[in-house]
């Protein structure tokens, strides 16, 4: 699999994941580059999101392969869990049927 090929498959993913929190009335800062999370969404209601985009995959049974949180990741949940700020999430994108779970 090429990089140009990952590298558009993740931009999409992320646009689209961007694109279902606006819907939902967040507002979305993206300026996370090379960070632990791909994006920040925040609601006028105080619930802030940090988001970390997957696209899902599948393997040739059909099944989901599941994605877990970089080292990264887990470091900064175990820090923000002493200051009761949000955790990282992995928000899973479906580019074939465009769901966003």
């Amino acid at each position: 699999m090429s990089e140009v090929y990952k590298h558009r498959v993740g931009l999409q993913s992320k646009l689209r994941a961007m694109e279902h929190y606006v819907s939902k009335g967040y507002y979305v800062f993206d300026e996370t580059n090379q960070g632990p999370i791909d994006f920040v969404a925040v609601n006028m209601n105080g619930d802030v999101k940090f988001v970390e985009c997957k696209t899902i995959s599948r393997r040739k049974d059909s099944t989901k392969i599941h994605r877990i949180l970089s080292d990264r990741q887990r470091k900064l949940n175990e820090n923000l869990l002493t200051s009761k700020a949000p955790q990282v999430k992995v928000t899973y994108v479906d580019l074939d049927t465009g769901e966003v779970a």
